[in-house]
């Protein structure tokens, strides 16, 4: 599935590389301000209730332009209002949506699951981790999680549960939900992963994380001459290089395609830098089931947050 011939329309490039954006600065300041007067102790999606910023009050400091445009969709009730979940006292919390121009994305985006990537032992943590699907794709989660192929012969296999027990105790098999969510990424339901370093660090470091994220999957090594080709690909489109301060962003966005969008965001001054797409969609089809499926997920708390949510949308 991962050798299939790209699609067309792969997502347009709205935004030049490594250009100051004014309106994005000015919410990141925002967005900014607003964690900071956070009162939500929450660790997880579904702990105790953040507090909330509507859209209005980000409509009212933003001014004209983007605020005004916020607040007309808040009004029309096209936006709900936007939470912040605290995952680590060290960085900023982390937003329930994930909405263009505000970030440099291609449409709207919405929480699954978040948590804390630690490595060597628990006490080392290395960066936050939230997972993010598009708004417009969540129908076709119940699709593909409720044809008749995989409730028969992964999902339904316990007939004393109900499908969304059996749902839950697929996507928590370290097998099953392998295959579950290549399904889901197969099926063009397109995600957004956002990085967040607790730590200063660099992206030479990140993009080597990356790739050894991808060679640990279960079926790399059937897929090997895909992803050597894949992630030689990954390491050019890696184009910036330097530090990857704390509290930055690394937005890595998937397509329908499968093709993967990697930006750059210096969130001190609103810097955008989108580097070269990668085209291979094995490479963020790998990446992505890494994070929701299989034996090792990158963040236990972040994986189970998302099991979580796509069972609520079956």
């Amino acid at each position: 599935m991962y050798t299939n011939t790209l699609a067309k329309g792969i997502t347009k490039n709205y935004l030049s590389r490594n250009i100051r954006v004014s309106r994005f600065s000015t919410f990141l300041r925002l967005r900014n301000t607003a964690a900071a007067h956070s009162t939500s102790n929450a660790s997880s999606v579904n702990a105790s209730a953040p507090k909330k910023y509507s859209n209005y009050w980000i409509a009212s400091t933003l001014g004209l332009g983007v605020g005004a445009l916020l607040y007309s969709y808040q009004t029309a009730g096209k936006l709900p209002e936007i939470e912040y979940f605290e995952i680590n006292d060290q960085i900023n919390s982390f937003p329930s949506a994930l909405r263009p121009p505000l970030y440099p994305l291609s449409t709207n985006y919405s929480l699954l699951g978040l948590g804390v990537r630690s490595v060597i032992v628990e006490s080392f943590k290395v960066y936050g981790l939230g997972i993010y699907i598009a708004d417009s794709d969540r129908k076709l989660v119940p699709m593909i999680l409720n044809s008749f192929f995989l409730k028969k012969a992964f999902i339904d296999t316990d007939e004393s549960k109900t499908h969304k027990e059996n749902v839950k105790a697929a996507l928590d098999d370290p097998v099953k939900s392998v295959i579950l969510a290549r399904n889901l990424l197969d099926g063009g339901v397109r995600m957004t992963a956002k990085f967040t370093p607790i730590k200063n660090t660099n992206l030479t470091f990140v993009r080597e994380g990356i790739i050894k994220t991808i060679w640990n999957h279960p079926d790399a090594e059937a897929n090997k001459e895909i992803l050597e080709k894949g992630i030689d690909e990954l390491r050019k489109a890696f184009n910036k290089k330097g530090s990857f301060l704390k509290d930055d962003d690394l937005l890595m966005e998937l397509n329908a395609d499968g093709s993967l969008q990697i930006t750059y965001v210096n969130c001190k001054h609103g810097d955008i830098y989108k580097m070269d797409l990668v085209k291979e969609p094995a490479v963020g089809r790998f990446l992505f089931s890494q994070y929701m499926s299989g034996p090792n997920p990158l963040s236990v708390p972040c994986k189970n947050e998302i099991v979580k949510s796509l069972v609520d949308l079956v």
